[in-house]
């Protein structure tokens, strides 16, 4: 009966020291994937460029780059003379 009633007491003592140990585990976003290329210069086997971006980088300057061209495509179509 002793025996129960120490296991008993330490059992409730025991249950709420471990329950308040136990942190849930916070989640954190990582931090994006960078994705590196290697660029080479034209007419040189040695000036190479490295760029590191992650993947939402790279689509916006995909997509600015787009916009560029097509922005001096509308110029040169509205500034050209009749005779082009």
């Amino acid at each position: 009966m002793k025996l129960t009633a120490i296991a008993a007491s330490i059992a409730v003592i025991a249950v709420p020291i471990a329950v308040q140990g136990a942190q849930a585990p916070t989640k954190t976003n990582p931090p994006p994937k960078r994705i590196c290329t290697v660029q080479q210069t034209l007419g040189s086997r040695v000036n190479n460029v490295r760029s590191c971006r992650t993947r939402e980088e790279r689509e916006a300057a995909k997509q600015e780059a787009r916009q560029t061209v097509d922005r001096v495509q509308a110029m040169k179509a509205t500034t050209c003379p009749p005779n082009c």
